[in-house]
């Protein structure tokens, strides 16, 4: 794993950085194009985290799709840590109760199979994505324009991913140049390096 989820510090427990995992996860949906209604806050939140937005745009006009979204940071846990159908209780009267049409969870871990049981038994009423600890690591990798969000929040992983990242490039450099496999010309080398 690439990124390493523990550099968030963990929620709930003071010191002023508890809430960093929600402010990241708010980051994070705003670089993938959903617009924030309700941001993260302290205190009693009815089992959401924020509301976000979604516009779809398809042949019949614009459709505007708000998602409840849950915030579960168990990175640091010592167990299996998968978020469990008990850890999301009553999604779908939080979803009524808010307005929503769909469920967003955003976990540094991943969710269990009773959680995803769960999700999939109520995909006719209520739309759900999971953003697990991989898929996030993933949209942050295979855009350079979050490389910021990665660079933010997760320092240390975002600087060992950048040093593996040159030393690959200097590795595969040298290799060619001392090497020279493929019999180059000096010219060619040249070319090459322009």
């Amino acid at each position: 794993m690439i990124i390493d989820f523990k550099e968030i510090p963990k929620a709930h427990l003071g010191g002023g950085q508890q809430d960093t995992f929600e402010l990241f996860a708010r980051d994070f949906l705003q670089e993938l194009g959903f617009e924030i209604i309700r941001h993260p806050d302290r205190g009693p939140d009815g089992k959401k985290d924020m509301i976000v937005q979604e516009l779809r745009n398809g042949v019949g006009g614009t459709t505007t799709i708000k998602w409840l979204v849950s915030c579960k940071h168990f990175a640091h846990s010592h167990k299996s840590s998968a978020v469990k159908d008990t850890d999301e209780p009553n999604i779908m009267e939080r979803l009524s109760a808010n307005d929503c049409k769909g469920f967003i969870g955003i976990y540094s871990t991943i969710a269990s199979s009773s959680l995803s049981n769960l999700l999939y038994a109520i995909k006719d009423k209520f739309e759900h994505q999971i953003f697990d600890h991989k898929r996030i690591e993933k949209h942050i990798l295979e855009n350079k324009q979050r490389h910021l969000l990665f660079k933010r929040y997760f320092t240390n992983s975002y600087e060992k991913h950048k040093h593996l990242i040159k030393e690959s490039k200097t590795s595969d450099n040298s290799r060619i140049l001392k090497g020279n496999p493929i019999n180059f010309s000096e010219e060619d080398i040249l070319r090459i390096c322009k």
